[in-house]
């Protein structure tokens, strides 16, 4: 057993302790039976992708460091007990035994509940932790230890610490990413697209993208930029069997929204109150992108602002628009994102198969 120095913490009344140890110790003092997915009496379920991001954030190759404490609640009054004693100074000081050897911690497992904090310790199981985090590398994690916490104080204690906090800009914490090279895979790839539409003379979006936690009236926040670039799987377009350069993704969107304001008479650079100009617009319209690409590549078009307006042209057509109609007028489908990625979905179908129908004048090779 390890003798563990405790700080004892007075907050009306009720006495907790802040204490470090080995994380890979720790968790295996908690519930074994916890997996992903599993519903826990104060918790919220594990995830899988999130665990596996903390391992390797915390490998050694990354040398992630979680300088925030986990916060830990004992099980039974007679293990894992608070002792004190006297410093040569009179002062009364706190401590606890740990496991430490194989079977002394086999001995007390479930000995603990996970508070808040479980995605963090579980990182360190030997489920997940990272093949390089051997038990030799040096890692403690500070912690916050409450003795035997009802399940009604458990509770309260997990949603006052997540629920009272105020969330982090996701776009700050996207930019913190790039720079810290934190990005997850679909960040890694469109990140840059997303800047350079931010950025460069020839994007109608630039300076109309949030890229940090800048105010921008009416801006696009690169984070939901990203994503719908990663949804529309921009960046596995193809010509000639060949992916498109990053150089050439922002030059096709550039060209691909410039042509849909000129056809509407709108402006992203200067967005009004209407749909087009929206993030559900944008949304809309960049799902479409790739069936206008793949259009161009199968009927050898160059993919200018005339090639894209001839297609928007031809999308109305078979949506059957009158004159006066656009694209955005049926507004109950870009209210909500899932309806909106239905409508570009059906369309982009729709659409293909009525160019196809177009191409072909009709012939029927076996009529």
């Amino acid at each position: 057993m390890k003798k563990v120095r405790l700080t004892q913490v007075n907050q009306y009344g009720q006495a907790f302790y802040i204490g470090k140890y080995d994380p890979r110790v720790l968790v295996k003092l908690a519930d074994q039976s916890i997996d992903v997915g599993s519903l826990q009496e104060a918790q919220r379920p594990l995830e899988k992708q999130h665990l596996q991001e903390l391992s390797e954030y915390v490998s050694p190759r990354k040398k992630g460091m979680l300088p925030a404490s986990v916060m830990l609640g004992t099980k039974d009054r007679n293990r894992l007990v608070v002792e004190k004693e006297t410093e040569p100074d009179g002062e009364i000081s706190f401590f606890m035994w740990f496991p430490q050897a194989p079977e002394e911690i086999r001995e007390y497992e479930n000995t603990i509940d996970i508070i808040d904090g479980q995605h963090r310790l579980f990182a360190f199981s030997d489920r997940y932790r990272d093949e390089e985090m051997k038990d030799d590398v040096v890692y403690e994690m500070a912690f916050s230890l409450f003795i035997t916490p009802s399940v009604e104080m458990r509770r309260r204690l997990f949603t006052v610490t997540n629920e009272k906090q105020k969330a982090v800009n996701g776009n700050l914490l996207l930019y913190l990413k790039s720079k810290l090279g934190m990005l997850n895979q679909a960040e890694k790839q469109y990140y840059p697209i997303v800047n350079s539409l931010a950025t460069e003379a020839c994007s109608p979006l630039k300076g109309r993208i949030i890229m940090s936690a800048e105010k921008i009236t009416k801006g696009y926040k690169a984070k939901e930029l990203i994503k719908i670039l990663d949804k529309a799987k921009i960046g596995q377009l193809q010509v000639n069997h060949q992916l498109l350069t990053a150089a050439e993704q922002v030059k096709a969107i550039s060209t691909y929204l410039s042509a849909w304001e000129s056809f509407y008479g709108r402006s992203y650079t200067s967005p009004g109150k209407e749909t087009m100009t929206k993030i559900s617009g944008l949304r809309y319209v960049l799902l479409l992108m790739p069936t206008f690409l793949e259009y161009a590549v199968t009927r050898q078009k160059k993919f200018e602002q005339e090639f894209v307006r001839s297609v928007i042209q031809k999308l109305e057509d078979y949506k059957g628009l009158g004159e006066e109609e656009t694209l955005f007028d049926r507004s109950l489908e870009f209210r909500g994102e899932g309806a909106t990625i239905k409508m570009a979905e059906d369309d982009a179908t729709g659409l293909k198969a009525y160019l196809a129908s177009s191409d072909s004048n009709g012939f029927n090779p076996l009529a």
